[in-house]
C-alpha cells in the first residue's frame, strides 16, 4: 500500500502555526487513499456484477490493497455457498496474504475465511491428494487432483505462518491456533 495510514494522532508539526495546513496535508493523502479505494473497488464491482466472482478475486489478488482485499473477503464471508473448490483456489493467495499484514482486522478477516473454508474443502482436498492414482483417462478427475494440490500447497504456506500469529497474542493468536489444529 503506497499511501501512509492516517491514524489522526500524529502532528507533522510541533508548531501550532502549522495545524490547519498539516490538517489539509493529511486531508489529501485520506482523500487520495479513499479514491483510490474506491477505483478498485469499482474494478472488483465490474466482475462482480457480470457474475464473474473467479474475475474479482483474481482482480484483487493484482490489486495489492490490504483493506480492499479484507473487504471483498468480508462480502464472500457472508456468500459461501458461491465458492467452490477453484475459487477455493484462488482465495487462497489473497487470504495468505492478508495474513502478513500489519493490520490485525485484516488477518482476522483472513482467518475466519480460512476456518469457514478449510472446514468445507479441507476434506475434500485432503481426500482427493491421499486417493490413489485412477486407471484410465478422467480429465475431470486430473483437473481436481492438480486444483487439490495448489491447495495443499497454498495451505501448507498458511501453516507456516501461523506460528508467528499465535506468538502475536489475543484473538488474532486464538483463531490461529484453531486453524493450526484443523490443518493437522
Amino acid at each position: 500500500n503506497s499511501h501512509p495510514q492516517i491514524t489522526g494522532r500524529e502532528s507533522t508539526s510541533a508548531n501550532d502555526e502549522n495545524v490547519p495546513e498539516d490538517v489539509m496535508q493529511n486531508h489529501d493523502i485520506l482523500l487520495s487513499t479513499l479514491r483510490s479505494r474506491l477505483t478498485k473497488l469499482q474494478v472488483v464491482r465490474h466482475f462482480w456484477e457480470r457474475n464473474d466472482i473467479k474475475g474479482a478475486i483474481n482482480a484483487i489478488k493484482k490489486l495489492p490493497d490490504h483493506s480492499v482485499q479484507a473487504d471483498v473477503i468480508s462480502v464472500l464471508m457472508e456468500k459461501m455457498e458461491i465458492l467452490n473448490l477453484d475459487l477455493f483456489s484462488c482465495l487462497l493467495p489473497v487470504l495468505l496474504s492478508l495474513l502478513d499484514s500489519k493490520t490485525e482486522r485484516h488477518a482476522n478477516v483472513s482467518l475466519e475465511m480460512l476456518l469457514k473454508l478449510v472446514a468445507v474443502f479441507g476434506p475434500v482436498v485432503h481426500s482427493s491428494i491421499s486417493a490413489p492414482p485412477a486407471v484410465g483417462v478422467n480429465l475431470q478427475a486430473e483437473q481436481r487432483l492438480e486444483c487439490c494440490n495448489q491447495c495443499f500447497i497454498q495451505l501448507q504456506n498458511i501453516q507456516k505462518i501461523l506460528p508467528a500469529l499465535i506468538r502475536r497474542g489475543g484473538l488474532l493468536a486464538r483463531s490461529a491456533q484453531e486453524l493450526n489444529l484443523v490443518l493437522q
